[in-house]
C-alpha cells in the first residue's frame, strides 16, 4: 500500500516536471487588452526573425525616474525582452544609466559621444535626498548589427504637448521605431527619390522636417531612402550637338523610384511635361502636391486685410487629366476647420486676441481603410481645392476628402477675415467628402501619345505604362513646415497659434511615400494607439470606503472562508 502511495507521488511529480518543460517552450502570451498594446505584427515579427547575425541593444534609460518614464522604460524593456524571444538567440541588449559614471570628464566625455551618435539628451527634473535637481538623460537606444550601427531617439516631446501625453505618444511608437532602425540596419542599399526644383516648388527649408525630422528622431523620408534634389530644367551638355542632353536628362530622372512635386508655383514648359511623362510611362512614382488656387495666409497681412484668390496655372491640366483626374480652380470651405487668432478688442492698449473657426482650413479625419491614410490623426490644410476623377481605365481611391459640411468658392474670389464677422448660413454647408487626396493605379497613357513625332532614336518613347501608381494632393501647403522669422524650424504640422502639433500630416505623407516605393510593411505601426486608462480621482473620492473594504476585508474573508471549509471537510472526513 505504501510502496503504491510513493509510486503515485513520483509519478505526480514527475508529470509536474514534464508538463512545465513542454510548457517552457510554448508562448501562452495572450493579449486581452482592446488596445492590442501587447500584440506584436507579423512584419516585426518577419524582421526579427531574419536577422542572421548577433544584433545588439544598448538602452540609455536606466536609473530612478518619475512615474511617467519608469513606464516608458518597462515598455521599452518588455518589448527588447520580446525581441530576444523570437529572434533565435540573435537578440541581446543592456540597460545603461550614463549618470553612474562618478567621474566628471568621463561622464562628460560619454554624453559628448552619445551625442555624436545622433542620442538626443532631455533636461529631466527628478527628486534626490528631498530635492528637486535636473539631471540630462539619453531617453533612446544604440542599435549594433554586423559593424553597422543606428541610434533610436524614442521620446516624443511634441510643442504644445504635455508630459503624459508625450510618453504616452512614445510608447505608441516604440514598436516602429526598432523595427524601422533593424529594417534599416539590414538594408545593403537605400533607395533613391528626389524632391522635383526647377518651377518654383518648396525649398530644402520648407520641407526639412519631412526631410530630416526637427526632433531628430528616425520619422522622416532621409531615413528610409536617399533624398535627392532634382532640378528638371539642368541638362548636362552633348558633347556632340552642343546642346542640353535630354536622353542623360532622362536617365537622371529614372534613377529614382518616387519624385515629389511639392507646391510648384512656376507653369511648366512642354519639355518639363515630356521628362515627367516619360518618367511615369518608365514606372516612375510620383507624388503631386499642387495648389488649385493662389492664396496664402500671408496675403491677410495688408491693409484691407483680404486679397482675391485665383486660379494657379500650371500648365499640367491637361496632363493630370490624361492620367485621370482634374484639380478645380475653386476653394473648399469646411465648418470642420482650424482655428486662428483675431485681434477682437484692447485692453490698456494691449491687444486682445479671440480664436474662431478659419473655414479655409480644413481639419482632415481620414475614414479611409486604405493603408496610407488608415487610422490617421488630424491632418492640417490651408486653401485646398476639390478633385474630379475622370472616367478611364485607372482605379482611383479617394485618401483625404473634406467632412460632410463643406461648401465650394469658385476662382476668382475675395478672401476676407470678414467672413468671421458675417459668417455664410450653416444650410450653405451642403457638400459632402470632396476628394482632396487621391490614389490612382494602373496603366498610364502618355500625355504626349499623339502629339509627339519621335525625331532622335536615343530617347525610347513610351506610349503606355505598365501597372504604375501616383498619389495626387489638392494642397503643396501639405508637406510645407513653418519656419519661424529667425529661422527656426517647426515639426511638420505644427501650428504656432494654437501650439498644437498635427501628426497626421507627417504620418500621410511617409505612408504614402513608402507605399509608392512598396515599402509599406511597417506603416500601420506609427498608428498603435494605446489608451491612456487615467483614474477617476472623483469616483475615487466619492467610493473611498467600499474600494478599502474590497481591497483589504475581501482577501481577508475569503481566506477565513476557505479556512472554515478545510476545517468542516476535515471533520467530516476523519469523524
Amino acid at each position: 500500500m505504501n510502496t503504491n502511495k510513493y509510486i503515485s507521488v513520483i509519478l505526480l511529480v514527475v508529470f509536474v516536471l514534464f508538463i512545465n518543460i513542454i510548457s517552457s517552450f510554448i508562448n501562452w502570451n495572450v493579449d486581452l487588452t482592446s488596445d492590442k498594446k501587447y500584440s506584436f505584427s507579423n512584419e516585426s515579427t518577419s524582421i526579427i526573425t531574419s536577422l542572421d547575425d548577433k544584433l545588439f541593444i544598448k538602452v540609455f534609460l536606466d536609473g530612478d525616474f518619475p512615474s511617467e518614464f519608469k513606464r516608458l522604460q518597462k515598455s521599452t524593456e518588455d518589448l527588447i525582452k520580446r525581441f530576444k524571444v523570437i529572434g533565435n538567440n540573435n537578440v541581446d541588449f543592456e540597460f545603461i544609466n550614463p549618470n553612474n559614471i562618478v567621474n566628471e570628464n568621463e561622464k562628460e566625455n560619454l554624453f559628448k559621444q552619445l551625442v555624436k551618435q545622433k542620442l538626443s539628451p532631455t533636461d529631466l527634473e527628478i527628486k534626490r535626498d528631498g530635492k528637486q535637481v535636473n539631471q540630462i538623460i539619453f531617453p533612446g537606444a544604440i542599435i549594433y548589427y554586423k559593424g553597422k550601427q543606428a541610434a533610436v531617439n524614442f521620446l516624443k516631446q511634441l510643442p504644445g504637448g504635455s508630459t503624459k501625453s508625450n510618453i504616452n505618444r512614445s510608447i505608441e511608437t516604440l514598436e516602429y521605431e526598432f523595427v524601422s532602425a533593424i529594417e534599416h540596419l539590414i538594408k545593403n542599399r537605400l533607395t533613391k527619390i528626389a524632391f522635383l526644383e526647377g518651377n518654383g516648388e518648396l525649398n530644402e527649408q520648407q520641407v526639412y522636417d519631412i526631410t530630416e525630422s526637427v526632433l531628430d528622431d528616425n520619422f522622416n523620408l532621409s531615413y528610409h531612402y536617399k533624398v535627392d534634389r532634382f532640378n528638371i530644367k539642368e541638362f548636362a551638355i552633348d558633347s556632340t550637338t552642343n546642346m542640353p542632353d535630354i536622353v542623360m536628362q532622362n536617365s537622371l530622372l529614372n534613377s529614382y523610384k518616387a519624385l515629389i512635386i511639392a507646391k510648384p508655383t512656376i507653369p511648366f514648359n512642354s519639355l518639363d511635361k515630356l521628362l515627367i511623362d516619360q518618367y511615369i510611362m518608365q514606372g516612375g512614382k510620383v507624388l503631386w502636391l499642387v495648389d488649385g488656387i493662389k492664396a496664402s495666409m500671408d496675403s491677410l497681412q495688408n491693409n484691407l486685410g483680404s486679397f482675391v484668390a485665383t486660379k494657379n496655372f500650371l500648365n499640367i491640366d491637361d496632363q493630370l487629366f490624361r492620367y485621370g483626374l482634374r484639380i478645380n480652380s475653386n476653394l473648399i470651405q469646411d465648418l470642420r476647420s482650424n482655428k486662428i487668432p483675431v485681434i477682437t478688442g484692447y485692453s490698456n492698449n494691449v491687444p486682445q486676441q479671440s480664436y474662431f473657426n478659419w473655414p479655409y482650413s480644413p481639419l482632415l479625419f481620414s475614414d479611409s481603410k486604405h493603408v496610407i491614410s488608415n487610422g490617421l490623426d488630424a491632418i492640417k490644410c490651408e486653401f485646398v481645392s476639390s478633385i474630379d476623377t475622370i472616367k478611364n481605365n485607372i482605379h482611383k481611391t479617394i485618401l483625404l476628402h473634406s467632412s460632410n459640411k463643406s461648401r465650394l468658392i469658385p476662382s476668382p474670389s475675395k478672401i476676407s477675415l470678414g467672413i468671421l464677422e458675417n459668417p455664410p448660413l450653416l444650410t450653405s454647408y451642403n457638400k459632402k467628402f470632396l476628394p482632396i487626396a487621391i490614389l490612382l493605379e494602373g496603366e498610364f497613357e502618355s500625355l504626349f501619345k499623339d502629339k509627339l513625332v519621335q525625331k532622335n532614336n536615343k530617347i525610347k518613347f513610351i506610349k503606355k505604362s505598365a501597372s504604375n501608381k501616383m498619389i495626387v494632393v489638392s494642397d503643396g501647403d501639405l508637406i510645407a513646415n513653418d519656419i519661424s522669422k529667425s529661422g527656426v524650424i517647426y515639426p511638420l504640422g505644427y501650428d504656432k497659434n494654437i501650439n498644437f502639433t498635427f501628426n497626421g500630416n507627417k504620418h500621410f505623407l511617409i505612408n504614402a511615400v513608402q507605399y509608392l516605393c512598396g515599402d509599406n510593411s511597417l506603416s500601420h505601426l506609427k498608428l498603435k494607439d494605446l489608451s491612456l486608462r487615467m483614474l477617476d480621482k472623483k469616483k475615487i473620492q466619492e467610493n473611498r470606503f467600499i474600494i478599502q473594504l474590497i481591497n483589504i476585508a475581501l482577501p481577508i474573508l475569503l481566506l477565513i472562508t476557505l479556512a472554515l471549509f478545510f476545517i468542516s471537510y476535515k471533520k467530516r472526513k476523519y469523524a
